[in-house]
This record gives structure tokens, sequence and C-alpha cells, in this order.
């Protein structure tokens, strides 16, 4: 058996090689490929996948709503909102304490109608109408007494936006909608 043994002028001839490589390099501007840039993954797959995680997240917020209302302190119903919606929650929730009056009851989501929803990004803005049953939903005073306006309809129907990722979207604004969209 016969080994083939690296004699110094070879390794010498190697080590000028790989220092002549890389002196090339460096004197031309050899660099090595650029790391490839990720591409985001957008939030949702799809506008149906969208409009069901925002229901489900206005289900939840609804149902947090009412634990309120049962004198639960969880879940919270501002952990749903951001911007504009948790701004005029607090302002509702500060006005009604002032005034003596609180909700007693319950609403019931009955309808989730998306209408739009951008999915093409890493964020996801959604909207949507929701029709909401408020015929079990009171506001009453400190004494009890029902003071919830005499012309407020059993059903209501809101316009619903909401923004955020697939691991949290939140509610950005709630507005009253047109009661034919119900």
């Amino acid at each position: 058996m016969t080994m083939h043994t690296t004699t110094k002028p070879e390794r010498r001839v190697a080590a000028i090689g790989a220092s002549l490589a890389l002196l090339t390099c460096s004197l031309i501007g050899c660099a090595p490929d650029p790391a490839p840039t990720p591409t985001p993954t957008p939030a949702f797959a799809s506008e149906d996948e969208a409009f069901a995680a925002a229901e489900e997240v206005y289900r939840a917020y609804n149902e947090a709503l009412n634990a309120r209302n049962r004198g639960e302190s969880e879940p919270d119903p501002q952990q749903y909102l951001t911007g504009p919606a948790l701004e005029g929650e607090l302002d509702a929730q500060n006005s009604l304490q002032e005034w003596g009056l609180h909700a007693n009851g319950e609403a019931i989501v009955l309808s989730f109608r998306g209408i739009e929803a951008t999915t093409g990004g890493p964020t996801t803005d959604v909207s949507a109408y929701l029709c909401i049953d408020v015929s079990l939903l009171r506001v009453v005073d400190d004494t009890g007494a029902d003071v919830t306006p005499a012309e407020r309809g059993d059903v209501v129907s809101q316009l619903v936006r909401f923004t955020g990722d697939r691991d949290r979207l939140l509610i950005t604004h709630e507005d009253s909608a047109d009661e034919a969209s119900c």
C-alpha cells in the first residue's frame, strides 16, 4: 500500500494559493453572497380566514363585556381594544361612573358580515358589520331604575374595524351602522 505524503514544497504552494485567493478577493471586493432577505409572511392566507379571526375576537370581546355586566372582573374587555376603540371605551366607562349608571344584562352577537380584509402583508385590517341583540341589555342607575333610552331598538348594527396580525387582532373602531345592514 502506497501512502502519499505532502511534501513541504506542496504545502507551501497550497498556502500561497490560499493567500493569493484571499488577497485577490480583498483587492477586487469579493464578498459572500448576501443573506437572503426574509419575505414577510402574510398575517392571514385569505379574507375568509381574516374574517373568521375578527369574528372570534369580537365574540370574545362581547363575552368579556357581558362578564363585566355580571360584576366579574375577568376577562377585561379592554384587552380586545386599541386606538380610538379603547379611548371610546375608557370615556364611556368614566361617563357611566360619573353619572351613576351601569350596564345590566347581556348582548348577543347575532351575525358578523365581513366587508373587507387586507391580507397581503404581515398586518391585516378588517372591517365588518355586526348585528347585536341588545334586548336583554339595560342601562340602570344607582337605585336600580332602568334608564335605557326608549328609542333604542332591540337589535343594533355596528361597523367594526380590526387591525393586527395572526397572533393579535384588535378592535380599532366601532360605530353605529345603518340598521338595514342587519
